[in-house]
C-alpha cells in the first residue's frame, strides 16, 4: 500500500514538473528611480496586490522603489542579466538598448496625449515587443514620464539663448544629449540619484524633467525658475527580465502580463490628472513657473527639426521605419 501511495505521488510530481511547474511559487523583484509615494510606485503597488492575490500567493513580488537599485540603466542591466526580473523605466533610459526608442523622445514629436496614446497602442505595439524581447526583455504595457520641461537655479529660461553659460543635468540618452547640444548647451549626463546633490553643490545649475518627476524627487529644492517648455513627451514602460520569463510556465506568464496586456490601465491616467495640481505645488515651493508663448517656442522647435534628422540618420537599427510608422500613424490619428 505505502508503495503504491509513492509511486501516486511520484507520478503527480513529475506530471507537475512537465506542465511546467503550475504551483511552483516564484518571486519577482522590480526596481524603479520612481520615489516612493509618486504615482508610478503606486501603481506597481496596484500590480504587485493585483497578481499576488490572482496567482494566490504563487508569485510574490519585492518593489525597489526610489533608485534602491541603482540609476536607469543600472537597473536596466540588471534585468537583462536577470538579476532583477522587471522594471519600470522610461524610454530615455531604455533607449540605450533598445536603440529605435530614440526615435520617440524626439523633441516635439507627439502633438498632444490623446495623439502620442493612439500612435503607441494602436500602430507600434507590436513593433517594439519584438524589439525588446530581442534584446532580452519582455514587454508588459506603456507608461509615461510626461511632458518634460526645465528647471533652473539662477536664470529664467524663456528662450534658447537664455541657456547659454548655463550646465544642464541631460538624461543619459543619444538624443537628450543631441537636442541640449543643439540648443547650445553644455549638458551633463547624470544618474537620477546623483542630481539633486549634483544641483546642492553647482556641479548643474538646471535639468530637464516633468513637474511630477521634479516634485517627486525634491528637485525642486534646489531651484526658483521653471519654464513649461514641454519639448520631449517621454513614456515609460514595464518589463520583465526574458531571462526569467523563460523559466515559467503558461500560467504564470498569463498572470504576470495582465488580460489584453493592460496589466496597468490607469499608469499614464494617473501622471496626467495631477498635472495641474504639480505645477500649483510648484507655485507654491516659491519656484517661478513661466509659461512660453508660441515665439518663445519657436527656437527650442527649431532645435527639435535638426536633432530628428540627427536621430534617424545615426541611430540605425529600424529607426527609419519607425519615424515613418509614427508619422503616418499621426495622419490617422489626428491631432
Amino acid at each position: 500500500m505505502f508503495l503504491k501511495q509513492l509511486k501516486y505521488l511520484v507520478c503527480v510530481s513529475i506530471a507537475l514538473t512537465i506542465s511546467g511547474g503550475l504551483f511552483a511559487q516564484t518571486t519577482v523583484k522590480l526596481a524603479t528611480v520612481a520615489p516612493e509615494g509618486s504615482p508610478w510606485a503606486n501603481e506597481l503597488a496596484k500590480i504587485k496586490k493585483k497578481i499576488e492575490a490572482e496567482s494566490q500567493g504563487q508569485i510574490k513580488f519585492k518593489i525597489y522603489p526610489g533608485g534602491q537599485m541603482g540609476g536607469e540603466n543600472e537597473i536596466l542591466q540588471q534585468v537583462i542579466r536577470g538579476k532583477l526580473q522587471g522594471a519600470g523605466l522610461t524610454a530615455g533610459a531604455l533607449a540605450n538598448t533598445v536603440k529605435e526608442l530614440n526615435v520617440l523622445e524626439i523633441p516635439y514629436l507627439f502633438n498632444s496625449y490623446a495623439q502620442a496614446d493612439c500612435v503607441l497602442d494602436e500602430h507600434l505595439l507590436e513593433d517594439f515587443r519584438k524589439l525588446f524581447e530581442a534584446k532580452g526583455l519582455i514587454f508588459v504595457t506603456w507608461a509615461e514620464n510626461g511632458y518634460r520641461s526645465i528647471g533652473t537655479k539662477s536664470a529664467p529660461v524663456k528662450k534658447p539663448e537664455d541657456l547659454k553659460g548655463i550646465k544642464i543635468r541631460v538624461q543619459e540618452s543619444p538624443v537628450h544629449i543631441a537636442y541640449w547640444k543643439q540648443l547650445g548647451v553644455s549638458g551633463i549626463p547624470i544618474a537620477i540619484p546623483e542630481v539633486l546633490p549634483s544641483l546642492q553643490t553647482g556641479v548643474v545649475e538646471g535639468f530637464d524633467n516633468t513637474p511630477l518627476f521634479t516634485l517627486a524627487a525634491e528637485w525642486q529644492t534646489a531651484i526658483k525658475y521653471f519654464t513649461l517648455t514641454r519639448h520631449i513627451y517621454q513614456p515609460a514602460a514595464i518589463l520583465y527580465s526574458k531571462k526569467y520569463w523563460d523559466t515559467l510556465n503558461d500560467e504564470q506568464k498569463k498572470t504576470l502580463m495582465g488580460e489584453g496586456n493592460k496589466l496597468a490601465p490607469g499608469a499614464r491616467q494617473a501622471v496626467r490628472s495631477i498635472e495641474k495640481n504639480m505645477i500649483a505645488t510648484l507655485k507654491k515651493a516659491d519656484v517661478q513657473v513661466y509659461e512660453p508663448s508660441a515665439a518663445d517656442l519657436a527656437g527650442f522647435k527649431s532645435a527639435a527639426g535638426v536633432v530628428a534628422g540627427q536621430v534617424i540618420g545615426k541611430i540605425g537599427g529600424q529607426s527609419k521605419q519607425i519615424y515613418d510608422k509614427i508619422q503616418k500613424a499621426k495622419a490617422a490619428c489626428g491631432p
